[in-house]
């Protein structure tokens, strides 16, 4: 009797660890330096929150694209933080191309929660990258 109540007890938290790593919930990666991706229209765009950068809050974005992607991604993008409040971009230093990619920079915030959103790529309106 013993032995089968531990196989079920195992069995279940089997069941509830497998469950819990198919269903994924929609929340953002525990590792806050993991890159986070949006492939929306044939452009892929993947920004790397960069916490080593002290004097601001900055993200390297990387953009796949089937053809020659060049943006100024300092006006089209804004950082808000977890009680709503919008920063705009200092400073986007990057290349165009197949693979552009670049840094973003904003005012250095303090919240520990905060969504990068770039609007207006390839008919997307939103693409929103969560911290």
């Amino acid at each position: 009797m013993r032995i089968s109540g531990i196989i079920i007890a195992l069995s279940v938290l089997v069941a509830v660890a497998i469950g819990g790593c198919i269903s994924g919930g929609g929340n953002p990666p525990a590792d806050i330096s993991e890159p986070r991706e949006n492939s929306e229209a044939g452009i892929k765009i993947t920004a790397t929150y960069l916490p080593d950068i002290t004097d601001a809050t900055a993200f390297e974005i990387k953009v796949t694209a089937h053809k020659n992607y060049n943006d100024d991604f300092k006006n089209n993008s804004y950082l808000r933080d977890s009680s709503g409040k919008i920063f705009q971009p200092i400073s986007y230093e990057g290349e165009g191309g197949h693979h552009a990619s670049g840094t973003l920079r904003f005012p250095k915030i303090e919240s520990k929660e905060f969504e990068l959103v770039i609007k207006d790529v390839a008919g997307v309106n939103e693409r929103v990258f969560k911290w």
